[in-house]
């Protein structure tokens, strides 16, 4: 209880310090932020009228105490491209972004556990080789590139699924998940990839250690051995790996919403950037930054799940 509840406590804090760095980072960036967003031809009188609005003439410690009470009802502020709150607009990317995902994740396991597993297993057989090589072409194939490769099949030619756009859970549950197919399989494909090395590498350590040869002194059979003990005892450095795969995604793919053309995050990001949303990016920056964090905190917990010895630390 008192792990958790240290992990708890640090996990607060870290928030909070996220929170104090994003507000200040973009307090102390040079130039006026009215300016910024009008444009240096602006009239004067819209200039003062939008650092009214945005309160930048209040000091510096009361914007930030405002700020913060806003955090905790759910208020970043006023989109200044779409007039929206911040929180709408994250919370509606969001809804993308979270399905794209999980999605990416769930392939992501399904590809690189068995094979991670099977290379491990029969990494100095020969037939193991084409499956080495065509995990190592995968890894080093950026996403956007394999977007595009699997539309120009499975799109263009095949004509089985959609190329761009995002269909709501609202208008059907298949509907949905054929629009988000491809761009889960892009980014999966690459994730995947990157998991197996390390399934095969903690794998192949755990399979030279003693407690292992001791059970096949005991007749136990490989296959109860590996799924028992080996497998078990090689999940800390692959959860890592998950949760910063996770932490990724959920970050929001930007070149890969982009090419798939997806109203998620990632898309969002680029969208801020190009026209200068303080608030907005502000905002997602602070998004950004807290989903490492909770993604951590989590890969924390199931570590003290798959060995409780991690608790007694």
């Amino acid at each position: 209880m008192r792990y958790y509840l240290r992990k708890l406590v640090g996990l607060v804090i870290t928030l909070f310090l996220v929170s104090l760095v994003t507000f200040f980072v973009f307090q102390i960036l040079p130039g006026d932020p009215a300016l910024i967003i009008l444009g240096i031809d602006a009239d004067p009188y819209q200039v003062e009228a939008l650092r009214a609005s945005l309160g930048l003439g209040r000091p510096l410690s009361m914007r930030y105490l405002s700020w913060l009470t806003g955090l905790f009802s759910g208020d970043l502020g006023v989109s200044i491209r779409y007039n929206q709150s911040v929180s709408s607009l994250i919370k509606e990317g969001l809804k993308v972004t979270s399905l794209l995902a999980l999605y990416s994740m769930v392939l992501t396991v399904l590809i690189a556990l068995p094979v991670g597993i099977w290379l491990a297993v029969h990494s100095r057989k020969r037939y193991s080789i084409p499956v080495s090589v065509l995990s190592q072409i995968s890894l080093s194939v950026p996403s956007f590139c394999m977007g595009i490769f699997l539309i120009s099949i499975f799109s263009v030619r095949l004509g089985w699924l959609p190329s761009i756009g995002y269909t709501p859970l609202s208008e059907g549950l298949l509907a949905s998940f054929k629009s988000l197919l491809l761009p889960s399989l892009s980014v999966a494909i690459g994730s995947s990839a990157v998991l197996i090395r390390y399934i095969k590498v903690s794998v192949q350590r755990e399979e030279g250690k003693d407690y292992v040869r001791t059970a096949r002194s005991k007749g136990l059979t490989r296959g109860r051995i590996m799924y028992t003990h080996v497998l078990k005892n090689s999940l800390i450095p692959v959860i890592t790996t998950l949760g910063l795969l996770t932490a990724d995604i959920l970050g929001g793919s930007i070149i890969i919403e982009n090419i798939f053309s997806l109203p998620g995050i990632g898309r969002l990001i680029t969208v801020s950037i190009a026209s200068r949303d303080l608030p907005l990016i502000q905002g997602l920056v602070l998004y950004l930054a807290s989903i490492v964090v909770v993604c951590n905190f989590i890969v924390d917990l199931i570590y003290s799940l798959v060995d409780p010895r991690i608790r007694l630390r």
